[in-house]
């Protein structure tokens, strides 16, 4: 029995519907945008109130100076934090910390055990030749130990410095870079001044298409392997292949599912346009159409590679927990360039990068990691080659999957040893 468009659209129509109406597809549909979202605030209001608190909190400095540098030190520790997330300058807030000298080290520990400073300084007599310092603290939280560390490095240099010159000097060599106009090479071959605001901005949307096309694909993989897995242990399938072939019913889950699969894309990407619409406009951010175009691209053939693998995998399993611990292998893949985030943002066009980006299973989400850096240059033929390379492979896994759906599909039992599958998959079999 030959491939029938209308029947595998017949199934795709099926599968499409069936799978939206999933109450699974639907939670995730609302439920992950609105928590990722929320987590990301959350995260990102706790981290500048944990900042704020911790300063708010450092109201005495305890200082012991052995080496006598520090006597014409300010007594006083004033500390300015934005507290307006947008960074308006206008939204300030200051923090004033008291410094405390005391004679020794033991009436610092004192100091600090019965409350009265919050952490304390011990400035060796051979500081100035060696550069230690011993820094004491009343607790320890990993996350705000270093609250007031630049507060006290800036009141470390106006001190050393107190006496030898005015304050206002004394000032700037603490904070020497406060009001930094930044300029760098713009992509059109000119210098122009940096907005950190619009480059973060710039950077999120094409890494937040990364974090959708890797999850989108992943997604419409597991309903594939999750739909071909309950129905090959129910024997709904031995019903189904009395009036489809084997290619009918492959091309039909593979469209339907990629349909849903493009559905979350476009709910997900019209609602995180309607959200941050006004804030792209503010930050002048554009969303070149190539981009759309690219990650489309790599939606489509990403989720052809491994929904191929998918039911592969599904077919050759006999129930859901055999399934999902092969496909665990070809998820890790996929997730594999946000592990190495740091190397691939670190130099973008490095071997781990470029690697990462031409090799299939994880082009697509390397690939846009890449494009997410503005200052980033993407050679055209190293684009081509990644979307090259992952189409022949996307015809030649679905090539090998179709030889092993056939085969695998009413099999039951043992299953097949990985020898037994590259067999199947072969031309000719």
């Amino acid at each position: 029995m030959r491939l029938s468009w209308k029947r595998a659209w017949i199934v795709a129509r099926r599968e499409y519907l069936a799978t939206v109406k999933r109450k699974g597809f639907v939670l995730t549909l609302v439920a992950m945008p609105r928590d990722f979202g929320g987590i990301k605030v959350s995260a990102t209001r706790s981290a500048d109130s944990s900042r704020v608190e911790t300063l708010r909190s450092f109201t005495r400095l305890a200082v012991v100076d052995s080496s006598g540098l520090l006597a014409d030190a300010p007594r006083v520790i004033t500390t300015k934090v934005a507290v307006d997330p947008t960074g308006d300058p206008g939204r300030e807030e200051t923090f004033r910390t008291e410094v405390e000298f005391l004679p020794d080290q033991a009436s610092l520990e004192a100091a600090l055990r019965e409350g009265r400073a919050r952490r304390g300084v011990v400035v060796p007599a051979d500081y100035l030749a060696s550069g230690r310092l011993r820094r004491y603290s009343r607790a320890q939280n990993l996350l705000t130990s270093g609250g007031g560390t630049r507060a006290v490095e800036r009141w470390l240099a106006q001190g050393l410095l107190a006496g030898r010159m005015d304050s206002l000097r004394a000032e700037r060599v603490s904070q020497p870079s406060v009001q930094l106009d930044d300029y760098a090479l713009d992509r059109d071959g000119s210098f122009a001044l940096r907005d950190e605001r619009r480059e973060a901005v710039e950077f999120m949307v094409p890494f937040l298409f990364s974090v959708l096309l890797g999850t989108c694909i992943i997604t419409g993989g597991q309903y594939l392997l999750q739909g071909l897995s309950e129905e090959k242990e129910s024997r709904i399938l031995e019903s189904l292949l009395c009036t489809l072939s084997a290619d009918d019913l492959l091309a039909g889950k593979l469209l339907g599912l990629g349909a849903a699969g493009l559905t979350l894309v476009a709910v997900w990407l019209g609602a995180g346009l309607a959200l941050g619409g006004p804030m792209l406009a503010l930050a002048n951010v554009q969303l070149p159409p190539l981009l759309l175009a690219v990650a489309l691209a790599y939606f489509l053939l990403g989720y052809l590679f491994y929904g191929s693998l998918m039911t592969a995998i599904g077919a050759v399993t006999n129930n859901m927990r055999e399934a999902q611990q092969f496909a665990m292998m070809f998820t890790f893949a996929n997730f594999l360039p946000f592990i190495v985030m740091t190397s691939i943002l670190g130099n973008p066009n490095g071997p781990t990068a470029v690697g990462l980006s031409l090799l299939p299973p994880t082009a697509a989400t390397a690939m846009m990691l890449r494009l997410a850096l503005p200052a980033a240059e993407v050679p055209a033929w190293q684009l081509a080659a990644s979307l090259g390379l992952l189409a022949l492979t996307c015809w030649l896994v679905l090539r090998g999957a179709a030889r092993v759906f056939r085969i695998g599909l009413l099999m039951t039992g043992k299953t097949p040893s990985l020898p037994e599958i590259m067999r199947w998959a072969r031309p000719g079999r």
